[in-house]
This record gives structure tokens, sequence and C-alpha cells, in this order.
């Protein structure tokens, strides 16, 4: 099983450099807010609505980061306004961003 345990402390190398980027990446988004705009009708209801797949082409246009929109968990965007979308990037790492959704 020496094989096994080598591979096993590569992956915890690995483990740790990927939380310390997420962590890296949490720090960077946290501090903003992504702007995402929006056809809305009068009272402020989205044509459609906003997807993570939205919200991720926001935040690497914005933010210059690429986060896979499967990690990214928000209610239905429906409306104009302020959301917290939580990106889990990794076990250890999870943290809010928010997105505000504005009127195109």
């Amino acid at each position: 099983g020496q094989a096994a345990d080598a591979g096993d402390a590569v992956a915890d190398l690995r483990d740790a450099a990927d939380r310390e980027s997420a962590q890296t990446i949490a720090s960077a988004l946290v501090a903003k807010t992504i702007t995402i705009t929006a056809k809305a009708g009068s009272e402020g209801k989205l044509f459609g609505s906003v997807t993570t797949g939205d919200i991720a082409q926001a935040i690497h246009a914005q933010a210059n980061i690429s986060i896979d929109r499967k990690k990214l968990h928000v209610e239905q965007i429906q409306s104009l306004g302020t959301y917290s979308v939580a990106v889990k990037l990794h076990a250890d790492v999870e943290f809010p961003v928010s997105v505000e959704v504005v009127k195109a």
C-alpha cells in the first residue's frame, strides 16, 4: 500500500493548495458587489430570471475570477434588487457574494 500512501500525500497537498486559492478568491469577492443588468418591467419584475450562468459570467467580467456556475447557489432571482449568492469553492470555503440586479 505504499503507492496509495504517496498518492494520499499528494492529494493532501493539492487540497491545501485548493483551499488556499479558494480563500484568496473568497476574500477578493466578498468585498465586491457584482452588478448584473436585466430587462425588467415597471414593477421591477424581470423578464425571465437571472441564472447562475449569468452570475458566473458577471463575476468573470467584473472580478476577473472564473467560478464554475455549479458552485453558485442562489434562490431564484426574478426581480431587481440585491441578492446574496452562496459560493462553495471547497468543502471548507463557502462565502456569500453580493449580486445587485439593476434594470438594463
